[in-house]
């Protein structure tokens, strides 16, 4: 497989995510702009589900006419940086509010530790708690590294965190790789359309990596999702 990870994509364009960054948004209610939402709105979780492909999984409505989907491979660095620092958590929360449906395609090219930890996910998602999990894994996916990967211990460790996640299902799952079909049917959907992670697809449209400031810019992200809408450009925010 040619998929490789972009590791420190973001830092050239950190100044500018700072610059740029979005200090008064409103949540959904008061001007009804579903993809305009901030950090500190309180939201309901957003619905998980498995699409009819297999292989995707879903947050949010599955109908919603406005689909952003996310490459990644749990182990890859770059993906850290997107999730962590980068736009990820807005488009987690903008699936929350009903803005879009938020997909997910996970590769495991990255090794042994990719494929435990995409497995983990996808026992996470019959839990009901694959976004929470997945949050969990990227914040701790440094120190993972440093300790040698996500091995099945240290999934099960982490999986404490997550309220409500770990129980004899889970840990089975993660323990016998009870998603192993899943694992390499995921891994290969994402080396026939991506050639690095993180990457980035709206609507079917592929996001180039050039193109940093929709990975690191809350509001060039909003402003590009709601001209993706039909709605109008507010300008710099």
């Amino acid at each position: 497989m040619q998929v490789r990870s972009r590791r420190g994509f973001l830092a050239g364009v950190a100044a500018i995510a700072a610059a740029s960054s979005v200090g008064a948004c409103t949540p959904r209610g008061e001007r009804g702009d579903l993809l305009d939402v901030s950090a500190s709105a309180e939201l309901p979780a957003a619905a998980e589900s498995l699409a009819a492909d297999g292989t995707t999984i879903v947050l949010g409505d599955p109908g919603a006419a406005l689909a952003v989907r996310l490459y990644e491979d749990p182990s890859c660095p770059a993906c850290e940086e997107f999730e962590t620092q980068g736009t990820g958590p807005y488009l987690k929360r903008a699936a929350r509010n009903g803005g879009l449906q938020l997909q997910f395609t996970l590769g495991s090219f990255l090794g042994p530790g990719s494929k435990h930890a995409v497995n983990a996910l996808r026992a996470a998602l019959d839990r009901g708690r694959f976004a929470e999990y997945h949050d969990v894994l990227y914040r701790h996916q440094a120190s993972a590294r440093k300790g040698g990967g996500f091995t099945r211990d240290r999934l099960l460790a982490l999986a404490v965190l997550v309220e409500g996640l770990r129980g004899p299902e889970f840990d089975a799952a993660v323990r016998e790789t009870t998603h192993r079909q899943f694992v390499e049917a995921s891994d290969e959907a994402l080396g026939a359309s991506v050639k690095g992670t993180p990457t980035m697809a709206i609507n079917g449209t592929v996001v180039p990596t050039e193109n940093q400031a929709l990975y690191t810019d809350r509001s060039r992200l909003y402003r590009h999702l709601r001209a993706r809408t039909g709605g109008e450009d507010r300008g710099p925010r």
